[in-house]
C-alpha cells in the first residue's frame, strides 16, 4: 500500500543569518534561519501539528548547509561487507534445483559487485569534516541587513530594526 506523507511548513519567517560552510555546495556561504510552523500530513491532509521549528538554509542551494548529499563512507564499507557475505554464502551452499539460475547469478554477481565497490571506495576521497571547515569560516560582520538593506543596530546582539533579523 502506498502512503504519501510529509511536512507542511507554514508561515515562514526569516529570523537570523550567519556565515557558514555548505556541504552540498562545498564552499563557504551565507545561511539564513527560517522559523516555520510545521504540520505533518498524510495524503495531503494536515493531521499532526508539531509546532514552531527553526531551519537553516544555504543562500545558494536552498538546502540545509550541514546535510551532505553523499553517502557516507562507513555505509559503503558496510555494503562491501554484505556483498562479500553474500558471495561466501552462495558459494558455500549447494545448488538448489529450483533456484539454479538465481544461485549462479548471485555466485557471479556478488563478487563482481564487491570488486567494483572496493574499486569505488579506493578512488573516493575521505569525507569532509564539517568541524574543520567551520573553524575556517569567519563570523558575519555585516553592518547592513542583507535582506532589507537597513543598517543593523549593534549592541550585545546585532539585529535589524526593520525586519528583526539577528546576525549570528
Amino acid at each position: 500500500m502506498l502512503i504519501i506523507y510529509g511536512v507542511y511548513r507554514w508561515w515562514p519567517r526569516r529570523i537570523a543569518f550567519r556565515n557558514d560552510y555548505c556541504l552540498r555546495c562545498g564552499q563557504e556561504t551565507r545561511a539564513e534561519q527560517i522559523r516555520t510552523f510545521d504540520v505533518g500530513h498524510i495524503f495531503w491532509i494536515p493531521l499532526l501539528p508539531s509546532g514552531f521549528w527553526k531551519h537553516w538554509y544555504c543562500f545558494k542551494c536552498r538546502h540545509n548547509p550541514h546535510e551532505s548529499p553523499r553517502t557516507r563512507r562507513i555505509f559503503k564499507w558496510i555494503g562491501l561487507a554484505i556483498l562479500i557475505l553474500f558471495a561466501m554464502v552462495f558459494w558455500t551452499t549447494p545448488l538448489d534445483p529450483d533456484f539454479v539460475i538465481g544461485t549462479w547469478i548471485f555466485r557471479i554477481g556478488a563478487p563482481i559487485a564487491a570488486l567494483l565497490t572496493f574499486a569505488h571506495l579506493r578512488g573516493t576521497p575521505k569525507d569532509v569534516r564539517l568541524k574543520s571547515k567551520l573553524a575556517g569560516v569567519l563570523p558575519a560582520a555585516d553592518i547592513v541587513c542583507p535582506f532589507c538593506r537597513t543598517e543593523l543596530i549593534v549592541g550585545d546582539r546585532c539585529f535589524c530594526p526593520n525586519c528583526a533579523v539577528v546576525r549570528q
